[in-house]
């Protein structure tokens, strides 16, 4: 009866805000105010009970007795000695757990030896992506066994079958051979007390390919199931399964969302664990979080750091139990260690500070985020139903389907973008010109020289050539499998377009000692051309191109620019004379003219105007047209 009265109330809580928002929209339906996103779910301006009454099998708990973290920051080095040196830096500023994706280095047990020689096993953990460098697993786990340090060991090395499958459309190392690597490589642990967590589910992979929430936990709990039901065919039983995977999941900058995501991961996982016929313990998912790099930049870096700020409080909110805040230069050649800093101490303030660590599901009990939470995790389990009963994801990923649609919404994302529908800023809107543009960085591995290193095609066949040549084994393929080959998804950053506009510009100041120049002549008073000027001038900088704002009034002397630009009120354009335009037009055959804001098709056709600026341009495409007409590209 004291639920029924609550819903009661708060129906009419709601019918009296909707009376009053109606009003002040001057009639105007509450329903104006909606919103929708990517995911195809319809934000509303205000949440109450009755939309977290939604919630039906899912449970948001997770049996968590706190909400606190494990600090995860990414260590780069080039060799051993300065990987050891960055753990024990890393130690002394609070990090006791590592997170290492390149192998590059790792030749031997004595490279292993001295990488690692920092680390205390009782009391630091790994996360340690390992790729499709199999051969790491069983040089580290035999190091480890020698020291009789298997029992403490804590984290993760592991891999993702998928990942190579994912990221280049085939894989040097047959999906069949990791899948038989990766089951032997969790009976040798269970033998040997061992709890590192050898599969590493990389849902980041579709973040970054452009992937809304939605897309995100269909396509990663779709591909997790595969390969749980592989290893099911093993003998390995799901219990087992269940405790030997790290899920790593991006986190953009969409906030309410991201943490949603997250949430519903934790429902979507103990229903499949449950569906499966796994205990209760199992369906707790484990969390590893990074920041997204689909959404930064190499303009305006510093707006990074709001980016993985707001990114880190997201994941902390949304339960993570592993986090990894990437430095907010990650993307530039140059990034330093006081980037690396400012992302480790990130999380001492998200802790110590905000005290997040300290309230288990802060967002629960929101009815804008268990109304989100719900409706992913439903939708999703629905649709990874859908395709398991189809054959699975290998099949779908075969067939190219999860990879058409991640490009349908990849393409409607940079749309937005350069339609200004979304922005980013220090990139498409605010740039700043000033700035010098600093290359990407590209991570490239060294080559190992491992010719007469003998290949290997099992775990225990690994463990025995690291045990008698002390090297890292090479593992390789060696039945007669057919190669499996899939459309790769496509990984990107969602401005490169814009960046490389910028740099075009970049280039040809280098080359001229100017920036490209556009010409705006402005009508009227200051407060009558202000808006749409500075709207202009926010356009061109985007794409590295400078404005010189000359009044009309002063505009009879000028003839040898190439583009010009008029900008004022509708009602100004009246005063353009066809005599100006024909003078402007004998002095520079090359002379380009545009006119701000549309609906003046008239003038457009009489003055032969090459088109017009409005807010909602395609301002990419218009860019690219400009940077033609002014040389800086050919």
């Amino acid at each position: 009866m004291g639920e029924e009265q609550d819903m009661i109330r708060a129906k009419g809580q709601w019918n009296d805000w909707k009376a009053e928002a109606e009003k002040a929209l001057k009639g105007k339906s509450v329903e104006f105010l909606n919103s929708a996103t990517y995911e195809g779910i319809t934000l509303k301006p205000l949440y109450t009970e009755v939309d977290s009454d939604l919630r039906q099998h899912f449970s948001g708990n997770d049996h968590r007795a706190t909400n606190d973290w494990i600090i995860s920051q990414a260590l780069f080095a080039e060799d051993s000695k300065r990987l050891s040196e960055k753990i024990v830096a890393a130690k002394k500023r609070g990090q006791h757990s590592f997170y290492l994706k390149n192998f590059s280095f790792l030749k031997s047990k004595q490279d292993a030896k001295l990488a690692f020689q920092q680390i205390d096993w009782e009391q630091d953990s790994i996360f340690f992506d390992i790729g499709e460098e199999l051969g790491i697993i069983s040089l580290f786990l035999h190091e480890r066994l020698e020291k009789n340090e298997l029992q403490t060991l804590k984290g993760t090395l592991g891999f993702d079958p998928y990942e190579s499958l994912l990221r280049n459309g085939k894989s040097t190392i047959s999906l069949q051979t990791q899948l038989d690597y990766l089951a032997d490589t969790i009976k040798w642990c269970q033998v040997n007390k061992c709890h590192v967590r050898c599969l590493l589910i990389q849902g980041s992979l579709y973040h970054e390919a452009g992937a809304h929430s939605l897309q995100e936990l269909i396509y990663t709990f779709s591909h997790a199931l595969d390969i749980v039901n592989e290893l099911l065919n093993r003998g390995i039983s799901i219990d087992v399964i269940a405790k030997n995977i790290s899920f790593s999941f991006a986190v953009g900058s969409v906030y309410f969302m991201e943490i949603a995501k997250l949430r519903a991961a934790k429902q979507i996982w103990a229903s499949l664990i449950h569906a499966l016929g796994g205990s209760e313990p199992s369906q707790k998912i484990y969390l590893h979080t990074m920041n997204s790099t689909f959404n930064k930049t190499r303009n305006d870096v510093h707006v990074n750091l709001l980016r993985t700020t707001t990114e880190g409080f997201s994941a902390a909110v949304a339960g993570a139990d592993e986090l990894t805040i990437l430095p907010f230069d990650s993307v530039l050649s140059d990034s330093g260690e006081i980037g690396e800093r400012i992302a480790r101490n990130s999380q001492f303030i998200l802790k110590e500070e905000s005290l997040l660590s300290k309230v288990v599901d802060p967002a629960g009990g929101s009815f804008y985020v268990e109304a989100l939470t719900t409706e992913l995790a439903e939708r999703a389990w629905k649709e990874i139903q859908e395709i398991d009963e189809k054959g699975g994801f290998l099949n779908e990923l075969i067939a190219g389907i999860p990879q058409k649609k991640l490009g349908i919404i990849l393409e409607k994302r940079r749309a937005d973008l350069n339609h200004r529908n979304k922005i980013i800023i220090g990139t498409t809107a605010f740039a700043n010109l000033s700035e010098q543009v600093t290359e990407i960085k590209e991570v490239k591995m060294k080559e190992k020289n491992r010719q007469q290193v003998k290949p290997v095609d099992s775990f225990q066949d690994a463990l025995l050539a690291v045990r008698e040549k002390a090297d890292l084994p090479m593992i390789k393929s060696m039945g007669e499998e057919k190669e499996l080959q899939i459309q790769p998804l496509k990984q990107s950053r969602l401005v490169e377009h814009f960046e490389q506009l910028r740099t075009d510009a970049q280039n040809y100041f280098q080359k001229k000692g100017h920036h490209p120049k556009a010409i705006v002549i402005s009508f009227g008073c200051l407060k009558d051309y202000k808006p749409s000027l500075d709207f202009v001038t926010g356009i061109l900088a985007t794409g590295g191109v400078t404005v010189e704002a000359i009044p009309y009034d002063q505009f009879q002397s000028i003839s040898n620019e190439e583009v010009i630009i008029f900008c004022g009120k509708d009602e100004d354009y009246k005063s353009i004379h066809s005599s100006l335009i024909t003078k402007l037009k004998t002095a520079n055959k090359k002379v380009h003219l545009y006119i701000y804001r549309n609906g003046h098709e008239e003038k457009i056709k009489e003055f032969g105007f090459e088109g017009f600026l409005s807010p909602n341009m395609n301002a990419y495409t218009f860019l690219v047209t400009l940077h033609h007409k002014l040389g800086v590209r050919n």
